[in-house]
């Protein structure tokens, strides 16, 4: 006769394993957009059947057009040297405020955009029809404008971004945002304007992060992002920026000794660490007295510094004004990022 197995309730339960992984540092990125003052609105979606076409005239907005079917042709002189053809899933994205026109046929006519939608008001419109008879090109029309002027982002975009339908990049991260906006400009559903604002403003943040991946790593600052031991430092340092951070600490966390780390942050962003950090301190204090008009005392303390004395000399090193009259002008103020982010 077997024996009956013996009951199991004895034993202890096996403890799962649980393991919560921090990603430490900042999203620079996001750090630096969060300075512009992102601000966007839906244009229109356009129906257009050749011939036709429609020009812009130079803003403050930085425009973006989808080509969700057919074709059609972007002129903008001083940019372009010949007319470029943008075909079905094409984004392209002027970020300068530049003059241009788009028309069904290179070196055709173009009327003013602002005779069919006016003016006035917010600039919306939910659909614009123009032309004869000929082939449609359909498309969606966005603008974005940014709070304050002068962002040193905005300085290192070509003046016309042109992103084709065909990249994997394009059909993986912009293409499904685009037939969001297309569905979400259709519907009537309560909610819809600030749906497509959400969906424009990831617009923007995918469109720059798919410029930025493709950019050398010694083009400008902001392409420091794509060297990873670079990226960590600074994100380290746009966490926590009032840290006392010395280049030992810095070049530590990055698995670099402190020369070959100095040289390479200077190479890639521009200035040394220790600079950089200074002149993110002084913008992060700059906001916070824009803003929030915190006294003094606390935008030191958001600066790393405890004397007001030694914050407000390198303050108005940094900012070209004390800190006492910059917040009382905080009205007209500009954003005030690091020297080496508008070269």
């Amino acid at each position: 006769m077997s024996k009956s197995p013996k009951k199991q309730t004895d034993r202890p339960a096996k403890r799962k394993l649980r393991r919560v992984i921090e990603v430490s540092g900042a999203d620079v990125l996001t750090d630096v957009l969060n300075g512009l003052g992102l601000q966007s609105r839906l244009f229109c979606r356009s129906q257009l059947h050749a011939p036709w076409g429609l020009s812009f005239e130079q803003s403050d907005l930085a425009h973006f057009h989808w080509i969700d079917q057919g074709t059609c042709w972007l002129h903008c002189r001083g940019h372009l040297r010949k007319p470029r053809m943008l075909h079905s899933g094409d984004l392209i994205v002027l970020p300068h405020g530049d003059a241009y026109y788009l028309c069904d046929q290179p070196g055709g006519e173009a009327e003013p955009v602002l005779d069919w939608v006016g003016g006035g008001g917010s600039g919306r419109c939910r659909l614009l029809t123009q032309g004869g008879s000929g082939p449609l090109t359909s498309m969606m029309c966005g603008s974005f404008s940014f709070v304050r002027e002068g962002a040193p982002l905005l300085s290192l975009l070509p003046a016309v971004l042109h992103l084709q339908g065909g990249r994997a990049e394009t059909r993986a991260h912009l293409e499904p945002l685009m037939r969001a906006l297309v569905l979400e400009s259709e519907d009537t559903l309560p909610g819809w304007e600030t749906v497509l604002t959400r969906l424009m403003d990831i617009l923007f943040v995918r469109v720059i992060r798919t410029w930025l991946s493709d950019q050398p790593a010694d083009s400008h600052w902001l392409a420091a992002l794509n060297d990873p031991q670079i990226h960590t430092a600074l994100s380290l340092m746009h966490e926590n920026p009032q840290h006392p951070w010395t280049l030992q600490s810095l070049s530590r966390k990055v698995g670099l000794s402190r020369s070959p780390f100095a040289a390479r942050f200077t190479q890639f962003v521009g200035e040394p660490p220790l600079t950089y950090l200074t002149r993110l301190r002084m913008q992060r204090a700059a906001r916070a007295l824009r803003e929030r008009r915190v006294p003094l005392a606390e935008a030191a303390q958001l600066a790393g510094y405890k004397s007001e004395i030694s914050f407000g000399k390198a303050f108005r090193r940094i900012i070209g004004v004390s800190p006492g009259a910059y917040r009382r002008n905080a009205p007209d103020a500009q954003a005030d990022l690091p020297r080496s982010a508008v070269r």
